[in-house]
C-alpha cells in the first residue's frame, strides 16, 4: 500500500468514524508524524517488561542483585533503564543482563536456545556445529551404555565433521590421513 499523502510505502493504517462515515487512511511514518499520529509502542513495551520482571521478582529470581542491578560496561544501560524501555542498548547488554534475560526468555519462549530453522544464506558451519553437538550427546550416551563400537563410530564422525569444517569442505567427501592410516569417505 502507498501513503495517501505522499505516495511512499505506507506502514500505518488509521481508521476512524467521522459523522457516521468510516474514514480509512494509509500513511507512512513521516506523514503520520506530521499529522500528530506518531506510533509509540514504548509505553506498552515498558509495561510488558515490567510485568514480566515483576513475575520474576515474585518467583524470587535475582533477589541477590542490588537495587540498581547490573550496568552494561559498553553503553552504560542500567537495569532500571532496561525495565523502563524494554530495550537493550548494545550487544554487550546481553552478557551484562544475562542473569535477568535467561529466566525472562525461558518464561516467554519456553527455552533460551534457538531451535528454529537456519536461513539459507547462513554459513554451513552452523549446521555442522549442530550436527557435532548432537553426535557428542549420542557419544556420551553410547559410552555410558558401554556401546564402545558405536562410540568409536561416533567419535570418528565427529572428527571428520570437525576436520571438514576446518578445511572448508562441508560436503564430507575427502581423503584424510590419521593415526590409523588412510581413511576415505565416498
Amino acid at each position: 500500500m502507498r501513503c495517501d499523502d505522499c505516495g511512499k510505502p505506507a506502514n500505518i493504517r488509521y481508521v476512524e468514524m467521522v459523522d457516521g462515515e468510516l474514514r480509512d487512511l494509509h500513511l507512512c511514518d513521516d506523514c503520520a508524524n506530521t499529522r500528530g499520529m506518531a506510533l509509540s509502542l514504548s509505553p506498552l513495551t515498558g509495561s510488558l517488561v515490567n510485568m514480566l520482571m515483576g513475575l520474576l521478582d515474585e518467583m524470587g529470581v535475582g533477589e541477590e542483585r542490588a537495587e540498581d542491578g547490573p550496568v552494561c560496561p559498553d553503553c552504560g544501560l542500567t537495569r532500571a533503564e532496561f525495565r523502563a524501555s524494554g530495550k537493550l542498548g548494545c550487544a554487550s547488554c546481553y552478557e551484562a543482563f544475562a542473569a535477568e534475560l535467561k529466566p525472562l526468555l525461558r518464561r516467554v519462549h519456553g527455552s533460551t536456545a534457538h531451535a528454529g530453522t537456519i536461513p539459507s544464506r547462513a554459513p554451513q558451519d552452523i549446521e555442522t556445529s549442530r550436527r557435532v553437538r548432537k553426535l557428542q550427546l549420542e557419544l556420551e550416551r553410547a559410552v555410558h551404555a558401554e556401546e564402545y563400537e558405536r562410540a568409536a563410530e561416533l567419535r570418528d564422525e565427529i572428527r571428520r565433521l570437525e576436520a571438514d569444517a576446518v578445511s572448508g569442505d562441508a560436503g564430507g567427501s575427502s581423503a584424510k590421513n590419521d593415526a590409523g592410516g588412510a581413511n576415505v569417505d565416498l
